[in-house]
């Protein structure tokens, strides 16, 4: 059931992409992030740190793709997501 959880934003992204553009796809996201973040906090009284790196770098790279109306930023997130925790598991592997 977590795994669900887990791709919950990019799956309601996709099919939102698909039905009507990119603007409102990203919108969708960053409402399901949100909700995943919330429900994630209700049910399990805690916070995973990758749903809240993955909300803050949506809402920052969506936001600025639907205030710009500019489709470059949200296709950044990905690859902003991947190398921040790759440069963590780098890190962590020196930190010993």
């Amino acid at each position: 059931m977590k795994f669900l959880i887990d791709f919950f934003p990019g799956l309601l992204f996709f099919i939102a992409y698909k039905i009507y553009d990119i603007y409102v796809a990203t919108a969708v996201a960053i409402v399901a992030s949100v909700v995943q973040v919330g429900w994630f906090r209700l049910k399990y009284r805690r916070t995973e740190t990758m749903h809240l790196v993955t909300l803050g770098l949506l809402s920052v790279f969506g936001g600025l793709t639907i205030f710009l109306q500019d489709r470059t930023f949200i296709m950044w997130k990905p690859s902003i997501v991947n190398w921040l925790f790759a440069a963590v598991f780098l890190g962590s592997h020196f930190n010993r």
